[in-house]
């Protein structure tokens, strides 16, 4: 399957981005990279692991309902694929230097959205608890 770089523009920056999904040993890993519009060399790149559920898929995918505590409303749906949330990652991104010229990799994407005020406890894996 091709990943098609998806376009978005926040503050007059033009960036790309790409999501990715795959399911591991009952674990859900989501991977997404997002490119300054010109440039596709550095990417700030997030791979976020959750569990995975055969009737409803993974939670990051269906607009698992998460609190958090820094945002005006307590509980939102959170589907990654959604515009506002990559959003929220490029901002995030911003904040821990990344710019495009040199790659960022946030390993540990759980631990991320938990700086950033989500409660991730519903969504952790027991594999993501290990790395």
């Amino acid at each position: 399957m091709k990943n098609k770089l998806r376009d978005i523009s926040i503050d007059g920056v033009d960036y790309k981005y790409t999501l990715s999904m795959r399911v591991e040993n009952q674990t859900c890993l989501h991977e997404l990279k997002i490119f300054l519009k010109e440039s596709k060399i550095h990417p700030f790149q997030i791979l976020i692991r959750t569990w995975d559920d055969p009737i409803i898929g993974c939670p990051l995918n269906s607009g698992f309902i998460l609190a958090n505590d820094k945002h005006s409303m307590p509980k939102e749906a959170y589907n990654l694929n959604h515009p506002k949330r990559v959003r929220e990652w490029i901002l995030y991104g911003l904040s821990c230097g990344w710019n495009g010229s040199k790659t960022i990799v946030i390993k540990d994407g759980l631990a991320a959205m938990q700086e950033m005020g989500y409660e991730i406890d519903r969504i952790q894996s027991s594999a993501s608890e290990q790395t």
